[in-house]
């Protein structure tokens, strides 16, 4: 019951539940394998399930589990047994199977701040081709009572009560999700044409070799849809657009990502890995500051310096706040859901514990805003004195997503495109302009300003002219 009334409690105020769990790459992980779900089920029967991002009362998907690559990529034990796995690799020679381990553990997607090697349903496979996208699952006993035929032949090949992969929502939560509506929903039909397109080209077979190996493999998953899964989970998604841009940014920056035919699928992917769950820390961000009567938007300060200055504490202290805008929020939130359940004792009570000010109700949904921006790389760590800045791929993700294919920018019009759409701060230009100026003098934003230029040189995003101007595009030259 307690953690339904967190879920009711997260659910309402950010419109998809936020857990911890589901934080930081599991997003566009959800996001990728919904719509390879889709363009799947939509391949098998066009005039049954709808096409990629097609309107419609539910989404109806194929899941891939990828079970049995990703357990060979941990050395997970084959609950099957060597006779099932010798139908999909040649046990001959222990190279075989030692081959395929060392090719798929170097495309298990690295989630910071994890202490251990994860079970093989805990490692998720980086989806650099549409073969390799593929939906959670997790281990759980077998049993046949009840069981569709499927099940039963499954449940044949491993000892009684014995525990084997079953595709279900583990990691994912849902936020990836939230993710496919925003793209599913979007009214402008020009450019939801170019993101359907472009994301068709990322999650479609690709028939290279490694594209071929992995749809080899999952043919012998254990566990595997054989009519597409039904999923009405989006009526209980709520995008709050009238409330925070961060979706209509969402779409924007995904057309222009997917949309770069020129660059290669891999680096769109990975573009796209980092864009998505930042746009939604973002928009869980706006709408906790909003919740709290805080209708102007967030100012960020973005440090890009090798040294502790005043703009590194103003940036620490940025994220510390705004970490208690969103317990904030939710204590708000909790409160007008007591006030909404008079009479309800036990509806009351659930809700009472958010709004105490100690405690741990709050550290789930909080964790997953700053955990999603240090996975992304929008944090310089995952703990410790943390501030804001922009690692290599999520600053290419950010330039991706906000110059269209085929231009550029000069620098200076570039900040203060970043401080006009996301409210970045980067050099002392728009510094004049924030809020925050006052907190730090222009000369310590003028030598970030230089630091964050050469970082956009150092990764090919910017090009500096023999007069001095400096061109800055959206992808690596």
């Amino acid at each position: 019951m307690a953690d339904r009334s967190k879920s009711e409690v997260v659910r309402r105020l950010f419109g998809v539940n936020l857990e911890q769990q589901g934080r930081g790459f599991y997003v566009p992980l959800e996001m990728l394998a919904i719509a390879r779900g889709v363009y799947l089920a939509h391949q098998e029967d066009p005039e049954k399930h709808a096409g990629l991002l097609d309107a419609g009362d539910r989404v109806a998907y194929k899941r891939t589990s990828h079970d049995l690559a990703r357990r060979i990529a941990t050395k997970a034990p084959i609950a099957e047994g060597d006779e099932e796995l010798s139908k999909a690799v040649e046990l001959d020679s222990p190279e075989t199977l030692e081959t395929l381990h060392a090719l798929f553990s170097s495309l298990l997607v690295e989630i910071p701040g994890r202490r251990s090697q994860p079970s093989w349903f805990g490692a998720h496979i980086y989806p650099f081709v549409g073969e390799l996208i593929h939906y959670d699952a997790v281990d759980r006993p077998i049993v046949q009572r009840g069981a569709t035929p499927k099940k039963k032949e499954q449940a044949r090949k491993v000892t009684a009560k014995a525990k084997a992969p079953t595709i279900e929502r583990y990691l994912f939560r849902g936020p990836g999700g939230w993710a496919y509506k925003v793209l599913r929903s979007d009214s402008d039909p020009d450019r939801k044409a170019a993101t359907r397109q472009g994301l068709d080209d990322l999650v479609r077979d690709s028939g290279t070799p490694l594209g071929n190996l992995a749809k080899a493999l999952s043919a012998h998953d254990f566990d595997y849809d054989e009519e597409p899964y039904e999923d009405d989970s989006e009526r209980d998604i709520d995008l709050y657009e009238d409330l925070s841009p961060w979706p209509g940014l969402l779409r924007i920056g995904a057309r222009n990502i997917v949309a770069r035919t020129a660059t290669p699928r891999a680096k769109r992917t990975e573009s796209l890995m980092h864009w998505v769950p930042y746009c939604l820390a973002r928009h869980q961000l706006r709408l906790a500051r909003r919740k709290l009567g805080l209708t102007d938007g967030e100012s960020i300060l973005l440090d890009f310096g090798n040294e502790a200055t005043p703009l590194r504490s103003g940036s620490q202290k940025n994220l510390t706040g705004f970490r208690n805008d969103i317990a904030n929020a939710i204590n708000v939130q909790a409160r007008e859901m007591i006030n909404e359940a008079e009479g309800d004792e036990a509806k009351k009570g659930r809700y009472e514990r958010f709004t105490k000010e100690t405690g741990n109700a709050f550290a789930s949904p909080r964790a997953f805003f700053s955990e999603t921006l240090a996975a992304v790389g929008a944090l310089n760590a995952t703990t410790g004195r943390r501030h804001f800045t922009m690692k290599p791929p999520m600053l290419e993700a950010l330039a991706s997503a906000t110059i269209p294919q085929g231009t550029e920018m000069e620098f200076d019009q570039f900040c203060a495109l970043l401080y006009k759409n996301y409210g970045l701060v980067t050099e002392k230009t728009v510094a004049a302009v924030s809020p925050l100026a006052h907190e730090v003098d222009s000369s310590v934003f003028e030598h970030n300003g230089k630091a964050f230029r050469e970082k956009l040189a150092a990764i090919g995003l910017l090009t500096q002219y023999s007069d001095a101007t400096s061109m800055v595009r959206g992808e690596p030259r």
